[in-house]
């Protein structure tokens, strides 16, 4: 079976329609002008107004499901988390933010930075993200001029070393 234009429509409601009546109630936000600087890093000076939206999230994908959708992995140890959301959800990229809470255990906030995006090509009805979780309260890089207000006499100290969990990172081995 072809699927044409408004065969694709109709698969899309009916994914739309799954989300809302089964998929996880979260806000997202997307990057506004985001640039990189001179290591290929993204630089976010800000985002969008937060949307209210539903998704389906992965929390243990498995190595044939990456292989599926064209993502190539070597292992199913430490994979990144998938977050299956509408296809007409606005301007879904690379380092968009997914904010949703548990739905069962009270806790608070978990935030997910987009970090590769997919689809079906057969019948690209949803958008399939690899996310990974965001640590730092600050989701948004600092801004030129808050670097130069931050960095204007001799004496600052930058942080300690920390790696993306937050942890310290020594100098010498094996020290933690």
């Amino acid at each position: 079976m072809n699927l044409i234009g408004e065969d694709i429509i109709i698969m899309r409601k009916y994914y739309d329609e799954a989300l809302e009546m089964q998929g996880i109630p979260c806000r997202y936000q997307y990057p506004l002008m985001a640039t990189t600087n001179e290591q290929g890093e993204a630089v976010v000076d800000s985002y969008s107004d937060i949307i209210n939206t539903h998704i389906f999230f992965d929390g243990d994908p498995k190595v044939k499901t990456y292989k599926r959708l064209g993502w190539v992995v070597e292992n199913d140890k430490n994979l990144p988390f998938l977050i299956h959301c509408s296809f007409n959800l606005v301007d879904v990229q690379k380092d968009s933010l997914f904010h949703f809470s548990g739905q069962y255990n009270g806790m608070g906030d978990k935030t997910f930075r987009v970090t590769e995006i997919t689809m079906d090509m057969q019948c690209p009805d949803h958008i399939i993200c690899q996310v990974v979780p965001v640590y730092d309260k600050q989701t948004v890089g600092r801004t030129k001029k808050e670097v130069e207000n931050t960095y204007t006499s001799s004496n600052h100290f930058f942080k300690t070393p920390t790696d993306y969990r937050g942890d310290y990172i020594s100098e010498q081995k094996g020290e933690k």
